[in-house]
């Protein structure tokens, strides 16, 4: 459980994060009741019903980060909204999204790749170039990864054809 302690206009908030749910000065609120905006399938940001600011917890690659008035309370650098993708990682994560057909493995890799993509196109801390790179980087890298571990099943015997 993660605990934050803001002051907003005067008035003290103590958020606590749970799975599942999110405690606003000791009244719980389910996050899936909460106005959120998502992704494809990913929820990506969540409002907060706290008064005098925008208040909203923003999905991390782990755990779940808070973001007060455009903010991020833990790292202090400014939050860039997730509505503001262009349009060349839309096609990355739709790369990304064929790798469903490659069963479990490719359907990890696959969301953990759209959820990546997404989270670098945002980031204003990386040059757009670079950010493009390490996308398609890593969509090279995940269907590489795949190829060779079928290569590896087929040549030792484990799965025939």
């Amino acid at each position: 459980m993660k605990t934050y302690h803001i002051t907003l206009q005067g008035q003290d908030y103590t958020i606590c994060l749970r799975s599942y749910s999110v405690e606003i000065n000791g009244t719980r609120y389910k996050i899936r009741s909460l106005p959120a905006r998502k992704l494809l399938f990913l929820t990506m940001e969540v409002d907060l019903p706290i008064s005098g600011a925008h208040v909203m917890l923003v999905s991390g690659l782990w755990s779940m980060e808070l973001v007060v008035d455009g903010v991020m309370l833990r790292t202090g650098k400014p939050y860039t909204p997730i509505g503001k993708i262009p349009v060349w990682a839309y096609v990355v994560s739709a790369l990304n999204l064929a790798q469903i057909m490659n069963g479990a493995v490719g359907g990890v890799l696959a969301v953990l790749g759209i959820f990546l993509t997404l989270r670098l196109s945002t980031s204003e801390n990386l040059a757009p170039a670079l950010r493009v790179l390490l996308s398609i980087a890593y969509l090279v890298v995940s269907w590489a990864a795949v190829f060779a571990l079928a290569f590896l099943l087929v040549s030792s015997g484990t799965i025939y054809y």
